[in-house]
C-alpha cells in the first residue's frame, strides 16, 4: 500500500455548511466497508471512513466530503473496527500515522477489546462507549499533566527571558553612559567635483534608495553644497521602508543651518536586525534653492535617484553610520535629532574636539594628545590656556562634563575648568576671555599628573541659546613651571 496523503477537498466541498460543522467534531476512523454498520449503532461521535483507492488512502466524512490526513489527525479520537478484516486495515493505517503526522495513532478498538460478536447492538454500543470514555479520560489526565508541565516550563522561560532582557538593558545603559565608543562610519560616497550638484528648488523632492543594508543603520549624512545658506525655508528629510510601509525617522532642518558641508541626521536608536529596503527622501520648502553634492554615477537603475519624476544616474554624496542593531548610543554633538527625538546624551569626540580654536591664537585650531582622542590644552605659565568649541552647547543642555588628565608624570599639578558663553560674546582678540556669567563656569579642579578625573558644570536651568564651550587650564597659585604640562580634555559630554 503506497503511503500517500489524501487530496485536499475541492472548493465545492470546502464551502459546504455541513462540512464546516463536521470539521469541529470529534470523530472515529472506521473502514469504509463497515461505515453503514457503525452508523447503525448511533454513536454520539462523527465517523470518518477510510479506504484504499488507486494505491492511496482516502478519507471521507459521513457527508462524503474528502478530508486530508492532517484534518483527520486533528479530529480523530480513536479507530473502530467490528471485524478482523477492518482491524487489519486500521492497523496498517496506524503504521502510517506516526510517519505522516509525527504523533502516535489514536487507540484502536478492535473486536478482541469489545463485546463478543454474538452480542446485540445495544451491548456492543455500551462496550464501545466504555472504551471511548476510558481512553478519553486517560488522555485528558495525560493532557492535564502535559499542560501543567508546559505552564511551569513557560513560566521558567518567561522569567529567563525577562532576566535576559533586563541584562541587555543594563548592559546597554552601562555602555550608553560610560563607553566612549562612537557610532561607526560605514560607507562614504564622497562628493565628486566633476559631477553637477543636485538642485532642490522650493517644492521639489529627491528620493534615493540607500545602497546599503538597513541592519544597525543609525545616521545618514548628506553633503550640502550651498556656499551660503538660504534666507528662509525648511529641509524635510525622512527614512522610510517600502517593505513594511513604515516611516523610520523624520527630520526638519531650518534653512539657516544649511551651510556647506556634511549634514548629519541621526536616530536615537539604530535600526533592528531585520533587513529592509530604506528610501531617503529629501524635500525643500522655501525661497532660493538647496544644492546637494553629487557622488559617482550608479550603473543600477534601482539605486539611481529620482528628482521629482526624473531619474538621474548621479547618486547624492552620502555617509552611512552604524551602531549595534536595535541599541541606542550617545549622539554626536553636531548631529540633528529626528522630530520627537528625546536623546538625553550627546558626546563630543576626537574629530570634533580638533575644531577647537586656540584661545591665545584664534587663527589656529588645537591638536589631540598623541595616541589618544584627548584635546591637548597645554597649560601656560603666565596666563590661562584654553580651547573654544563653537556652538557645541545646544539649547536644553543641563549638565556638561569632560574627562581630564595630565599625560606626563613629571608635570606639576594643573587646574581645569569648563565654561560656557553665548556665541555672540566670542572674543575677537587672541587671549581675551568673555565675562562668564557665574552659573556658566565650573569650579577649578586641581589634578596631579597621570591621575584620571572629571570636571563638571551643572546648570541651574537648561540653556536657552547655543553657547561656545571653553576648555580652560592654568597653573595653581605658587606654581611657576609648565614643563611637561600636557593637560587634556576628552569625552566632552552634554546631558540634556
Amino acid at each position: 500500500m503506497t503511503q500517500q496523503l489524501a487530496p485536499a477537498a475541492s472548493p465545492e466541498s470546502k464551502s459546504s455548511g455541513l462540512a464546516g460543522k463536521a470539521a469541529a467534531a470529534a470523530s472515529l476512523v472506521v473502514s469504509s466497508s463497515e461505515l453503514a454498520e457503525v452508523q447503525a449503532l448511533n454513536l454520539p461521535v462523527a465517523l470518518i471512513a477510510s479506504r484504499v483507492l488507486a494505491e492511496e488512502v482516502v478519507f471521507q466524512d459521513e457527508q462524503g466530503v474528502t478530508l486530508s490526513f492532517e484534518t483527520v489527525a486533528i479530529r480523530a479520537i480513536g479507530r473502530l473496527a467490528l471485524s478482523s478484516a477492518a482491524a487489519g486495515h486500521l492497523r496498517v493505517l496506524g503504521d502510517m500515522w506516526q510517519e505522516v503526522t509525527g504523533a502516535p495513532a489514536p487507540e484502536l478498538l478492535a473486536p478482541e477489546l469489545l463485546a463478543s460478536a454474538s452480542a446485540d447492538a445495544a451491548t456492543l454500543r455500551v462496550s464501545i462507549l466504555e472504551r471511548l470514555v476510558a481512553g478519553m479520560t486517560a488522555e485528558r489526565g495525560a493532557s492535564a499533566v502535559r499542560s501543567a508541565r508546559f505552564m511551569r516550563e513557560l513560566g521558567i522561560l518567561r522569567r529567563q527571558h525577562e532576566e535576559t532582557q533586563a541584562g541587555f538593558r543594563d548592559l546597554e545603559a552601562f555602555l550608553y553612559r560610560n563607553t566612549s565608543q562612537k557610532r561607526l562610519l560605514d560607507i562614504t560616497l564622497s562628493p565628486v567635483a566633476a559631477q553637477p550638484s543636485i538642485v532642490l528648488n522650493g517644492g521639489m523632492q529627491l528620493v534615493q534608495r540607500l545602497p546599503a543594508t538597513s541592519i544597525g543603520l543609525s545616521d545618514v549624512s548628506i553633503f550640502v553644497a550651498n556656499e551660503t545658506a538660504p534666507a528662509d525655508g525648511v529641509l524635510h528629510v525622512s527614512l522610510s521602508s517600502p517593505d513594511s510601509g513604515q516611516t523610520l525617522a523624520i527630520w526638519e532642518v531650518p534653512a539657516r543651518k544649511l551651510s556647506q558641508g556634511w549634514l548629519r541626521l541621526s536616530m536615537e536608536r539604530a535600526l533592528g536586525s531585520d533587513a529592509v529596503t530604506v528610501l531617503l527622501r529629501v524635500a525643500y520648502q522655501g525661497t532660493g534653492s538647496v544644492r546637494i553634492a553629487s557622488s559617482f554615477q550608479h550603473p543600477e537603475e534601482r539605486f539611481q535617484p529620482l528628482l521629482d519624476d526624473r531619474r538621474s544616474p548621479n547618486v547624492p554624496a552620502l555617509q552611512i553610520w552604524r551602531w549595534i542593531a536595535g541599541a541606542s548610543a550617545p549622539l554626536a554633538a553636531t548631529a540633528i535629532l529626528p522630530i520627537g527625538g528625546r536623546n538625553r546624551l550627546r558626546r563630543v569626540l576626537g574629530e570634533t574636539l580638533t575644531m577647537a580654536r586656540d584661545l591665545n591664537n584664534l587663527s589656529q585650531t588645537m591638536t589631540l594628545q598623541p595616541d589618544s582622542s584627548a584635546l591637548l590644552v597645554h597649560v601656560l605659565e603666565d596666563r590661562t590656556a584654553g580651547g573654544i568649541l563653537s556652538g557645541v552647547a545646544l539649547p536644553g543642555a543641563r549638565h556638561i562634563y569632560a574627562d581630564i588628565r595630565t599625560f606626563h608624570g613629571s608635570a606639576n599639578d594643573i587646574e581645569y575648568r569648563i565654561a560656557l558663553s553665548p556665541t555672540s560674546d566670542r572674543p575677537s582678540q587672541s587671549g581675551d576671555l568673555p565675562n562668564f556669567k557665574p552659573h556658566l563656569v565650573s569650579e577649578w579642579v586641581r589634578m596631579a599628573p597621570l591621575e584620571d578625573g572629571q570636571v563638571h558644570l551643572v546648570l541651574p536651568n537648561s540653556l536657552d541659546m547655543p553657547c561656545d564651550v571653553y576648555l580652560l587650564t592654568r597653573l595653581p597659585e605658587g606654581v611657576r613651571s609648565n614643563a611637561y604640562g600636557w593637560s587634556t580634555f576628552a569625552n566632552l559630554t552634554l546631558q540634556f
